[in-house]
């Protein structure tokens, strides 16, 4: 019994794979629009090859698309790109046959953001910048243990998983307080705004984490308004942005106080790892202990030594051993002055003598006289005298006056 029954008649003509890609191939690169058109989406799984060719992928949160940008047209492209960038590529659809995959060869890459979007973006950035919201001074510090987590983001989806994740993972006991949050679209900044202020209001929260998956420029745009940025610069308490991908950098990320790459990142960034933590405690402890005992020993020892002291046990040993070494200091100190009284006496005897030999008193008291004449100078020659001059005569006892009546002198034979 035949159970196959082919509801269409048997092809007179079987194409190959090959001949159904090639006409295909005809037909999108024969095709007036497909030839030249713009495509906009996000850039992903980018190959950068040594040839200079790029290949990637194109996509948006429906569907993906190949694309290849080679060499020479890569060279007149004027900025860089990388993954994660949402931009606009001009090319012609082509299919490959190889994979049977149609893929835009791309001749002109630009930012999707240039226009109305990026414009706002740039003007915001540099206003918010010139009154110094981005400035490191005015940033607070995160916690090193906070009382409690708050999360600003959307209760669906893989972000307040991942942030949830990663905290109970390294501070299982951690509270974590949600507020739910429209994070893109319409009144989503409201929300953003409103959920930050009532975490500020929480005592139990020390840290807001404000998180939001990747997409587009336009899906992260309430992040980039200007009434999510004051709100997050005025917020008494540090806040970490997680905002997109890596790649991503939105207002919010540069006025927070702590930018995160992703929002799992965001959890490492609020909490330590609690395992660690306690290991370290558990280790100063210890070590306390050991300092304790060591100190403990070292006063039961300086006990001992002080113990055994004859003079801790007798006082009185240390008083008349004091008292015989003040008695010795005495004697040796009355022993070194009558020495020294001794020694200036002797010097002063023999200082008087000398004085006593030069005195011209003394040669007086053994005959000697001495004159002078009216102007009291000394006459030691008889060169200069005059007869009837007046000299004074000194004796030991006392003074005269004479009056020269002759001048003899002594010739130079009787001299010799």
């Amino acid at each position: 019994m035949n159970l196959f029954k082919p509801e269409v008649p048997f092809p007179v003509k079987v194409l190959s794979v090959q001949d159904l890609t090639r006409h295909l191939k005809a037909l999108v690169e024969n095709d007036r629009l497909l030839s030249g058109l713009w495509v906009q989406g996000e850039i992903s799984n980018l190959v950068k090859a040594a040839s200079g060719h790029c290949y990637f992928t194109l996509k948006d949160d429906q569907a993906v698309i190949k694309g290849v940008l080679w060499a020479g047209n890569r060279r007149k492209i004027a900025h860089d790109f990388k993954n994660g960038d949402f931009v606009m590529a001009f090319g012609g659809l082509s299919v490959y046959p190889p994979r049977g995959e149609y893929q835009i060869v791309v001749s002109d890459l630009r930012p999707a953001g240039i226009g109305a979007l990026y414009e706002a973006f740039e003007k915001l950035k540099k206003k918010l910048q010139a009154e110094g919201l981005f400035d490191a001074e005015r940033k607070l510090n995160l916690p090193f243990i906070p009382r409690g987590v708050g999360v600003v983001t959307s209760p669906r989806g893989a972000v307040i998983q991942d942030i949830y994740r990663v905290i109970r993972r390294r501070f299982p006991n951690m509270p974590i307080y949600l507020v739910p949050a429209k994070v893109q679209g319409e009144g989503a900044a409201a929300e953003i705004v409103a959920g930050i202020e009532r975490l500020n209001q929480d005592q139990r929260v020390d840290v807001i984490i404000v998180a939001r998956g990747g997409g587009s420029l336009e899906d992260l745009w309430c992040f980039n308004e200007e009434l999510v940025a004051r709100a997050i610069s005025a917020s008494i308490k540090p806040i970490v942005s997680a905002v997109g991908h890596e790649t991503d950098t939105t207002i919010a990320d540069m006025v927070a106080d702590r930018r995160a790459a992703t929002p799992s990142v965001a959890g490492e960034l609020v909490v330590p790892v609690k395992s660690e933590l306690l290991g370290l405690v558990g280790r100063q402890v210890k070590r306390l202990n050991r300092s304790i005992k060591t100190l403990l020993a070292l006063a039961l020892e300086r006990y001992r030594r002080a113990a055994s002291c004859r003079f801790l046990v007798k006082p009185s040993l240390m008083v008349g051993e004091r008292r015989v070494y003040v008695m010795n200091l005495s004697r040796e100190l009355e022993s070194g002055f009558k020495k020294f009284v001794t020694r200036a006496q002797h010097r002063h005897a023999l200082v008087t003598s000398r004085l006593n030999g030069l005195n011209p008193l003394t040669l007086l008291k053994r005959g000697y006289i001495m004159a002078t004449d009216s102007e009291g100078r000394v006459v030691n020659s008889t060169t200069g005298l005059q007869p009837e001059q007046e000299l004074k005569l000194c004796f030991a006892d006392g003074n005269a006056v004479a009056r020269v009546v002759n001048v003899e002198k002594e010739s130079a034979d009787a001299a010799s």
